[in-house]
């Protein structure tokens, strides 16, 4: 087996548990990309990680988001671009290899940097402003999330 691209390391947790969960799946993902490139893999195992890993990182985003809207959090607008640019590059590799062209490797390191640059920078200051916000919040999440939606 092929050394990683990128490993998961406890210092990455936001301590979110359903948010630290994805992105260790954003992790895998990438890491079976990173297989299937060094492997040589065939062009449709490649174009299928690049599907999954697309598919999986608006999931993933979506989700985001709307935790994030449900506090408020006053770089949301910033937060989406960021998101959006990222889904963007994936959605043009994966056109790129479905014309035949090889992965860019560049790009998978693009990916690997960029996502964790992500979570211990933007992901972190979201997570922080939502600790904060608990502190000083007499309502529960839930309770702030129906105020916000209903």
């Amino acid at each position: 087996m092929t050394t990683p691209l990128v490993t998961w390391k406890d210092s990455y947790a936001l301590g979110m548990i359903e948010i630290d969960e994805q992105h260790r799946m954003l992790f895998e993902i990438m890491n079976n990309m990173w297989q299937a490139i060094v492997h040589n893999e065939k062009q449709s195992a490649m174009v299928d990680i690049l599907q999954s890993l697309e598919l999986y990182t608006v999931r993933h985003f979506a989700e985001e988001e709307l935790f994030m809207k449900s506090f408020d959090y006053p770089n949301f607008d910033k937060h989406i671009l960021l998101h959006q640019h990222f889904i963007q590059k994936i959605a043009n590799e994966k056109e790129r290899v479905a014309r035949g062209e090889k992965p860019s490797l560049d790009l998978l390191h693009f990916l690997r940097d960029w996502l964790l640059n992500h979570i211990l920078v933007q992901d972190k200051h979201y997570a922080d402003y939502f600790s904060q916000q608990q502190k000083t919040s007499k309502k529960s999440l839930l309770g702030r999330f129906f105020q916000k939606f209903t």
